[in-house]
């Protein structure tokens, strides 16, 4: 995975891991089974095939055009074995996968198969299309001993923290390793990294800062959750980039029963950035500290699921290099790394600008009960208002959504939780400011149909 190598060089972490299960081959193969390594272990993957056709307008004008963005069809199947614990403490996670276009009429860089080469830091050539290939997502020597338990190589974090990943239909891998405990409703975990990858790279890279050549050495991580009996829980979290970015965070959550056959769920969450030095350049993200809330209630009642969300979002600025957004996590590239974060609203915008508010409502319906099992249906809204830039003083940022949601599972025989889901987004930027311009991250109106199949299996 280190860029440059083939498909089973691995650093030495990564060698590492290899060692140890060679170890646990060499040393006693047969009784390491009978201890569990093999008996608890499972192999089980998936097939995906995801189309999408995205079109934008040319530019914020009353009538410009639609023109295409995204057009692919692309295919991707993984591989994922997860032992037991030879001697009942030590074990491997190994994950691969495959992903390639069945056809691209679009623009490079759709996420779902690989860019052609290079990095979030450049070396990408945006004249080709997307690359067909295979790449490890996880290559991990676990251990446990009590409530205690670690891992090492390439891996997802697991423990409360804030460090996440990103995700294709595979999930994006750091370089290091996560240790934790779990103890009478309280999980503890610390992890640390020096390198990660996106899933659109085969490679794992180097972090850096927003220049693209100022290397950051490392990320890390340390976060507490307590779980209490009545089905509320409390996460702290607080991480950092070396020399570069903190980040933290609060999330409270409640699960209820509400009339029995009802369940509530509620949650608030505080999400928090700051630089750590004052770069006064480009490598400087903020001008002060950066925060987001986000409030949220789902409820279930018979067939149906209701959600509706919010959002606030501060992020000063008083240069242009500033960010002017919110994007939480310990490096601010596109792609560099990615943050335990929350809000998901699959509503194109990550309606997160300066000064920005946001709400979002949906309802999605079962509808077994009317004699279709397998199939549901929902709708949802998007609208977010009071985006701030200082380069367009006198704009505001208004924006909104329609979803619409269509998804069938397959209920028995050969194929049986097999999943399509067809996903519609129509997006209008309200603002006259062009995509990628004084509001960082919005782009201009879009109309957005992605269908996907997911079918699972286990060997």
């Amino acid at each position: 995975m280190k860029k440059g190598s083939n498909f089973f060089r691995l650093n030495s972490v990564g060698a590492a891991v290899l060692a140890a299960v060679a170890g646990l081959s060499m040393a006693n193969a047969p009784e390491a089974q009978a201890n569990g390594f093999m008996e608890d272990s499972s192999l089980t993957g998936g097939l995906y095939l995801w189309d999408r056709n995205r079109d934008r307008r040319s530019g914020p004008e009353d009538g410009a055009d639609y023109e295409t963005n995204l057009a692919h069809t692309t295919i991707n199947a993984n591989l994922d074995f997860t032992s037991g614990y030879a001697n009942d403490i030590i074990g491997l996670d190994f994950g691969v996968f495959f992903a390639g276009d069945l056809r691209n009429d679009g623009l490079t860089g759709h996420e779902m198969s690989f860019f052609p080469g290079g990095t979030p830091w450049g070396g990408t050539d945006w004249g080709s299309k997307d690359e067909a290939g295979v790449s490890v997502y996880k290559a991990a020597v676990k251990v446990k001993g009590g409530p205690a338990w670690a891992k090492a190589g390439y891996f997802q974090p697991s423990g409360p923290g804030v460090m996440g990943v990103n995700w294709s239909f595979m999930p994006g891998t750091y370089l290091g390793g996560e240790a934790g405990f779990s103890i009478n409703g309280f999980d503890f975990a610390a992890a640390v990294a020096t390198e990660y990858k996106a899933p659109w790279f085969k490679d794992t890279y180097e972090f850096r800062m927003n220049d693209g050549t100022t290397k950051v050495d490392y990320l890390y991580s340390i976060g507490g959750r307590y779980t209490f009996d009545f089905g509320t829980s409390v996460e702290l979290a607080y991480g950092e980039s070396d020399d570069y970015l903190r980040n933290g965070h609060l999330k409270l959550k409640h699960d209820m029963a509400v009339r029995q056959k009802d369940s509530l769920y509620m949650t608030y969450q505080l999400y928090m950035m700051s630089d750590i030095n004052s770069h006064n350049n480009a490598n400087e993200n903020f001008d002060g500290t950066a925060y987001q809330h986000y409030i949220g209630a789902r409820y279930n009642t018979g067939p149906y699921t209701v959600r509706a969300e919010g959002l606030y979002t501060k992020a000063p600025q008083s240069e242009t290099y500033h960010q002017g957004q919110f994007a939480y996590r310990l490096t601010s590239a596109y792609g560099g790394s990615n943050g335990a974060y929350e809000p998901w609203w699959d509503a194109r915008s990550d309606w997160n600008h300066n000064e920005e508010k946001a709400v979002f409502i949906g309802v999605w319906r079962d509808l077994a009960d009317l004699g279709a099992a397998g199939w549901s249906t929902g709708v949802s809204y998007a609208y977010g208002w009071g985006g701030e830039s200082i380069e367009a003083p006198t704009d505001e940022l208004k924006e909104n959504a329609w979803n619409l949601d269509i998804a069938y599972t397959v209920q028995d025989g050969s194929f049986k939780g097999t999943t399509a889901k067809l996903h519609y987004t129509k997006y209008e930027n309200e603002s006259d400011q062009p995509s990628w311009g004084a509001y960082k991250n919005a782009f201009q109106d879009e109309q957005d149909l992605k269908f996907m199949i997911i079918m699972p299996f286990s060997l």
